[in-house]
């Protein structure tokens, strides 16, 4: 520990966080699209996590099919979080060249 250098410490933080900002900046341009049944309902998300879109297959929206098409929302949704949670996860093991525990749970 005596041949620390804080001088360089410190530079090396600099860095980090200037990766990190531009982690920051990849993450809020990300869109992922979830899918269900086939590509009969997909589910998109952005960047901070929020559901943008739902798009449902007009063969599903028979009364009939109700709680399939509930069922298919509910995966499509779960896959689009899913992928983001990897897509976030990917770019900052890009910005940071490091496998941070716990990135998996930033959306839940």
């Amino acid at each position: 520990m005596e041949n620390m250098n804080f001088s360089d410490l410190f530079k090396n933080l600099g860095g980090m966080k200037s990766k990190m900002d531009e982690a920051k900046r990849k993450i809020e341009r990300i869109t992922v699209t979830g899918e269900a049944g086939a590509g009969m309902v997909s589910a998109k998300m952005d960047g901070s996590g929020k559901l943008t879109s739902v798009t449902v297959d007009e063969r599903l929206l028979d009364a009939k099919e109700k709680e399939m098409l509930e069922e298919l929302i509910t995966s499509a949704v779960n896959d689009a979080q899913s992928r983001m949670k990897e897509a976030v996860a990917h770019e900052i093991r890009s910005a940071t060249g490091m496998d941070i525990p716990g990135l998996g749970g930033i959306f839940g």
